[in-house]
């Protein structure tokens, strides 16, 4: 009988212990090492110090170092490019515009990432624009510039950003919909074209809150649904009747088939995040908009800017 009771006791002995194996290789809880938040902007900027402060709090409420890295370049593609490649373990995350989906995947085939590369997490800001008159200029609101165009189209140049930006898109796709033309002129950047249109050598500009702000520009219309508080007497782009409703806007994307309950995690702790105090007043401070839309409502809104961009891309005959 010993032999038989030897080898339960043994086979016990070993059935123990690979259930202590078992235990012991249970995967810990994330996070469990630092985070790296990648933005597509300089070191300085808007979108940049409104990732510094996200990843603070992040960093707070998930116990664990948040870096934040910056790869501008390429058309805000490198970071993007950076996050795709990542290892699907969510720890590499991009704070960024969403114009690097919604735009840049249309206008370079080899982006090196496409729309379904990454899970729109959740968004957390939201930047503001406006179509605004040069001070000389003798439009003084928006339906004087709508009469002017019915009747002389064209005369009415505005600056942007870009060919291909946002601010340019919104601003063709706004005065389609009015079933008006202007004339565009692009620049390297908002605070290029600032000169010209404060000496009137163009008529008007899209440009930020915060340039609104700091210049004596005339605000004419503001793309979103709602007034501002800094400016309540403009109009907005809804109110005359365009679907072109919302400026820029951004937050938090990473790549695709990073594990469900890590998701849950990190858009737990975004929601918390955008809705704090300090980061609405950190956004504030920016002349942003702290705006918090969860994983299916935020990838809704990716994906119809996305689609929309396309056909509008197709028009101006400006895609890849």
């Amino acid at each position: 009988m010993r032999p038989k009771f030897a080898r339960l006791g043994l086979s016990a002995a070993l059935g123990i212990a690979a259930t202590a194996l078992t235990v012991h290789a249970a995967p810990q809880p994330y996070p469990t090492k630092p985070i790296n938040i990648v933005t597509p902007l300089p070191a300085g900027s808007t979108v940049d110090v409104l990732a510094r402060a996200f990843a603070q709090q992040l960093s707070q409420r998930l116990k664990t170092p948040v870096v934040v890295e910056t790869k501008a370049g390429a058309g805000l593609m490198l970071a993007m490019q950076n996050v795709a490649n990542a290892p699907a373990d969510g720890y590499t995350l991009a704070f960024t515009p969403a114009t690097p989906l919604s735009i840049q995947t249309h206008r370079h085939k080899n982006a090196g990432y496409t729309l379904e590369s990454f899970v729109p997490l959740c968004q957390t800001f939201e930047n503001i624009f406006y179509l605004a008159a040069s001070p000389g200029s003798d439009i003084k609101d928006i339906r004087a510039l709508v009469d002017r165009l019915k009747k002389d189209p064209g005369r009415f140049s505005y600056g942007h950003s870009g060919i291909g930006s946002a601010p340019h898109l919104m601003t063709e796709e706004f005065l389609r919909d009015l079933n008006v033309r202007a004339t565009e002129i692009s620049y390297r950047g908002e605070t290029a074209l600032l000169p010209d249109l404060t000496s009137g050598q163009i008529d008007g500009g899209l440009v930020t809150t915060s340039v609104l702000l700091q210049h004596n520009y005339r605000p004419l219309v503001v793309f979103s649904t709602a007034r501002t508080k800094e400016f309540p007497d403009v109009p907005t782009t809804a109110e005359l009747g365009s679907k072109v409703h919302s400026s820029t806007y951004g937050g938090i994307f990473i790549r695709k088939d990073v594990p469900q309950d890590v998701l849950v995690t990190l858009e737990g702790a975004c929601r918390d995040i955008v809705s704090s105090p300090s980061y609405q007043q950190m956004a504030d401070q920016l002349q942003q908009t702290a705006t918090y839309l969860d994983r299916p409502a935020f990838s809704r809104r990716v994906a119809a800017d996305h689609a929309s961009k396309g056909r509008l891309l197709d028009e101006l005959k400006l895609k890849d």
